[in-house]
Parts: structure tokens; C-alpha cells; sequence
């Protein structure tokens, strides 16, 4: 029995449905018929349902379906050639708040491999679709041999050749992260001739692929946003805080460590420094320094650093940074940090921070990154320079600025900075570049991918690390000094993803991440060790 409408084969064009659901397998709940041809997952957040056709598969064939979100957050996935529950291949809409409320369509062709990272072969803006809720989409999927075509409303978003997998299963994957609204389906109609598939076990809940520092949770509050610091000897510490993030909530914070790289870690222990790490650096000898901004008062009075020489365990402070030099008039309060602090390979440390600046002659105010400058370890600072070269002392040559705030900085080469900010209303992350370790800056370019909580961090064999928000916790990675980039890896599905990354192994990244946010009481930190190759990352967990 085919799994549409009774009597009808699917070259027909009829529409597919869910019937008793005796055709179907499902993941994390059974999914329903609903009117006008719709197919209905479960809602709840924090969660893919999935539905597979269990009884025919697909080799070259031509796919419809319509989609519609209800929330801000998740995602809408056609699996097609589909093996078991991690190896298919999905034509994927990815979806967050930052991206559609500021009008950015987005779509790709994911492969799934059979390890916990989901690999883009194809992500791309699609121009001429502004993304609504309780909107309406067609999606259409065309595969013949290797060739994977699809459309979203008629425009093109895939044209990618792959060998992984010739045939397979059909079915939908309905993502939804923060929020409750499941996006729905509808009208589900394939064109091909279907054969006999192979056996196999049915959807199987993926087994977890994260590690969780931090097992104790809070019954009524959430685990929030990491931090991560790696002392002189190379231990790890993880600051996990616990309150609600959407209300910028601290009830209170406690540490974590590591001394295997993040394999395994301590029990928790309340936070020495309640500020939180902040932005961290440690000093040649040892010494942690965490600086925070304060709001009050002169912009060359905001800076301040908390001190400690024995790991964390006791603080002095805080003390005002030593900020040498005249500072940019354009400097404003509320200054916030904007990322990590960056040391070269030299020695030089740079220090992020972003405000709100007026640009005649537009006469509109933008987020901008300055950047502090220290060769002396960072016992004193030269005032910030700008990290987008503006040009307003040549109106002639005037142009608009970026618009981009938080920042992740790596060195791509000698004294060569890159960095990605996480954009205003563009669809691209702001790309910045100094040349000479952060004296002077390039103006500022639209990045090669999207993004939002960007982190960069450059590895020991000259790779690239680029992890962000959007879509879902994702990551690129660069083996040419980031003129080129891969098309992008899905390292988990929370679309929160406020992470920060460090190497803590030659290769090896790790990255420690917000997870869903949805319900109390979740030990919701979460860490992922990534090795990083050539043919792309890898999961790195076990010990």
C-alpha cells in the first residue's frame, strides 16, 4: 500500500497522506492529516520530527511539497534517498529570527552521512522570497543520477552534483528549536517509479553527540551562555550561568574544569568571579585577566579588568584599563564587548568592543567594532581604532558603513586579521581585515556566509574555524587564509547556538554552546570537540 490517498499511485501526481500511519515511521511523535492536504507533526520545542514513507524508495524522481513556519525558529527539511536515520540527503529551509525578520531566504541541499555533523553541499540566499510566518511555500526537488536540483517558489536554490547515495526513502523533517509552533506540510506529491526498498530498522531517536560539562540543572531557570578560558598550562575552565538569557538573567554562575581537553570535567563549583570571564586573555605568566565594560561615566573610563594568579581561584580588582592615546571622537557609550580577545602569534593582544556611531552624511547610526591594541601583554592599551576603515575625511569617496556588532577575531596569517560580525539587517556577516596585527583596518566587506555569534578560530595547520548562529549552530572552515570557504557543517540543531570556541588540541576545536532553552531545568550547556581536516570536521568526542 502506497501512502497516499487510497487507489491512487504517486506518478498520478495525487498528494501523499499520513492515513492511519501503518506506511510511515516516525520520529518523536506520529504526525496527522490535516485539511487541504496538510501533514501535521507534533509540536513542541526543542525538537525533529520526522516522517518516512516506509514502503517504496526513490532513485530519479521529481518531489512538490508546500511548507508553511509558525514561529521564529526551526526548520523545514524533503529527506529524499534515504537510508536509515543518519544517512539521507535533505533539501533544507533554515530558519532563526534574525534572518527573517530582516527579509533573508534562505535554502540548501544538506547531506547526512551516518555521523552526528549534517554537511551543506549547497547553501544560498534566495533572492525575490521574503520569509513570512503562516505563509505558504512550494518546494520542488528533481533528482536524476548524481544531479540534485530544487526550487522554492520557482526560483532556483540547488543545482549540486553527489555520489553518496543513488536511491532511497522519501520523507519530511519538521525542525523547531525556541518556540513550540512545528512548521507544517502540505501536498506532498512525487513523480518516479517506485521500487521495493531495502530492509531497514525503522527512524531511531540519533543517540546524543554532545557533552554535557555542567549535569545539574536549575528546576525553574535555564542553564545560559558559556565561557570558556584556557589557563598557561593548557587546562580548561567553562563558566555556565544559570537564568533566562531572553531577560539578560544571572541568578548566579558556577565553573566546570578540564584537564583532558574537554573529555572529562569536575563537579561544579560556585563562580570566584561573579562577573563572569567576560573578555578573557591570560598574560605570559600565568596571570587570567577578565576585562568588562561599565556604562557610566567617560567612554576612556569604561574599560576594567579583574585579575587572578592562581587560576581562577582568587581575584583582585577591578581595575581601569591603562588605555593610551586620543581616542576616536565616534567612541560612545554603551560601549559592549564584542568577543573574545585575540593574542598574534607575536605576542600582540587586541581587544574587541562595539558601539552605536552616526556616519554623516547619512546621519544613521550603525554598530561598529573598535579594536584595543597591547605589545606589553596587556598591561597598557593604545586607544581603539576603528576595524571598518571609514573615509569621511574624503567625502568624495564616501560610503556607507557596515552595521555589525559582535565579533570573532582569528589571525589568518603573520600579522594578517580576520574577522566576522554579526550583521544588522544584511544577509551576509561583516568581514574585517587588518594587515598590519591590528593597527590599521581594511573597510569592512560582506563575509562569504551568513551568520549571527560569530566565533573564528585559526587552528595549528593554518585552518579557518568560523562558528556562528545560522542556520542552526553551524561552522565553515577555510585552508586558504579564508579566501575560499566550504559551504558549511550543522553541528547541532539549537538556533540560541551563543557560543565561544577554543583550540585546545593541535586540530582540535572545541565549542561550548547554548542548547535549546526551552524547558527548566535541562542541563543545557553544551560541548562538542571538533577535529578538523582536510575532507572536512569530525566529531572528537571520545577519549
Amino acid at each position: 500500500m502506497l501512502p497516499q490517498e487510497d487507489g491512487m499511485s504517486a506518478s498520478e501526481g495525487k498528494s501523499w497522506r499520513i492515513g492511519d500511519g501503518g506506511n510511515w515511521s516516525f520520529l518523536n511523535g506520529r504526525w496527522a492529516d490535516g485539511p487541504d492536504g496538510a501533514l501535521i507533526p507534533p509540536d513542541g520545542g526543542g525538537k525533529e520530527y520526522a516522517a518516512i514513507a516506509d514502503h517504496q524508495a526513490y532513485g530519479d524522481f521529481q518531489a512538490r511539497f508546500r511548507f508553511k513556519f509558525r514561529c521564529p525558529f526551526g526548520g523545514a527539511q524533503l529527506l529524499f534517498r534515504v537510508q536509515d536515520s543518519s544517512r539521507y540527503y535533505a533539501l533544507d529551509i533554515p530558519w532563526c529570527g534574525q534572518q527573517n525578520r530582516s527579509r533573508h531566504f534562505w535554502a540548501g541541499v544538506v547531506l547526512a552521512d551516518g555521523t552526528p555533523l549534517k554537511r551543506y553541499l549547497s547553501l544560498d540566499l534566495v533572492t525575490g522570497i521574503c520569509p513570512e510566518h503562516d505563509r505558504w511555500y512550494e518546494g520542488r526537488l528533481e533528482c536524476t543520477g548524481s544531479r540534485i536540483r530544487a526550487w522554492i517558489d520557482g526560483r532556483p536554490v540547488a543545482d549540486v552534483e553527489d555520489h553518496a547515495y543513488d536511491s532511497g526513502r522519501i520523507g519530511l523533517m519538521s525542525l523547531i528549536t525556541i518556540g513550540q509552533e512545528a512548521p507544517h506540510f502540505a501536498d506532498l506529491q512525487v513523480e518516479g517509479s517506485p521500487t521495493e526498498p531495502a530492509p531497514w530498522p525503522r527512524l531511531e531517536a540519533p543517540a546524543q553527540h554532545w557533552m554535557t560539562p555542567c549535569p545539574e540543572g536549575e528546576p525553574d531557570t535555564f542553564q545560559s551562555y558559556p565561557n570558556i578560558i584556557q589557563s598557561k598550562s593548557g587546562a580548561l575552565t567553562v563558566s555556565v550561568p544559570f537564568g533566562n538569557p531572553n531577560l539578560i538573567e544571572t541568578r548566579y554562575t558556577v565553573w566546570v574544569r578540564s584537564s583532558d581537553g574537554g573529555h572529562t570535567w569536575s563537579d561544579p563549583e560556585p563562580a570566584p568571579l561573579p562577573e563572569g570571564f567576560g573578555a578573557s586573555f591570560v598574560r605570559a605568566d600565568g596571570t587570567w585577566v577578565c576585562v568588562h565594560v561599565q556604562q557610566d561615566g567617560a567612554a576612556s573610563e569604561a574599560l576594567h579588568a579583574f585579575e587572578s594568579s592562581d587560576e581562577g581561584e582568587t581575584w583582585n580588582g577591578p581595575k581601569p584599563l591603562d588605555v593610551r592615546g586620543d581616542w576616536p571622537e565616534e567612541f560612545s557609550l554603551r560601549a559592549n564587548l564584542s568577543g573574545q580577545a585575540l593574542r598574534l602569534r607575536g605576542g600582540t593582544l587586541l581587544l574587541p568592543l562595539y558601539c552605536q556611531v552616526a556616519d554623516p552624511p547619512s546621519y544613521q547610526k550603525v554598530y561598529t567594532n573598535f579594536v584595543f591594541r597591547s605589545t606589553d601583554d596587556g598591561i597598557t592599551w593604545a586607544a581603539p581604532v576603528r576595524s571598518d576603515r571609514n573615509n569621511r575625511a574624503d567625502p568624495e569617496r564616501w560610503f556607507c558603513s557596515g552595521d555589525f556588532n559582535e565579533i570573532g577575531l582569528a589571525e589568518a596569517d603573520d600579522d594578517v586579521v580576520l574577522g566576522f560580525g554579526r550583521p544588522g539587517t544584511w544577509p551576509y556577516m561583516w568581514q574585517v581585515q587588518s594587515n598590519d596585527g591590528g593597527l590599521t583596518w581594511e573597510p569592512a566587506a560582506l563575509g562569504p556566509f551568513p551568520g549571527y555569534c560569530s566565533t573564528l578560530t585559526s587552528t595549528a595547520s593554518g585552518a579557518l574555524v568560523a562558528t556562528h548562529r545560522f542556520p542552526y549552530l553551524a561552522a565553515n572552515v577555510s585552508w586558504d587564509g579564508g579566501v575560499t570557504w566550504d559551504a558549511g557543517t550543522i553541528l547541532d540543531y539549537p538556533l540560541w547556538a551563543n557560543q565561544k570556541a577554543i583550540e585546545v588540541e593541535p586540530d582540535v576545536v572545541l565549542v561550548a554552546y547554548m542548547g535549546h532553552i526551552v524547558e527548566k531545568g535541562q542541563a543545557d550547556v553544551r560541548l562538542v570537540r571538533l577535529r578538523v581536516t582536510r575532507e572536512g570536521l569530525v566529531l572528537d568526542n571520545e577519549h
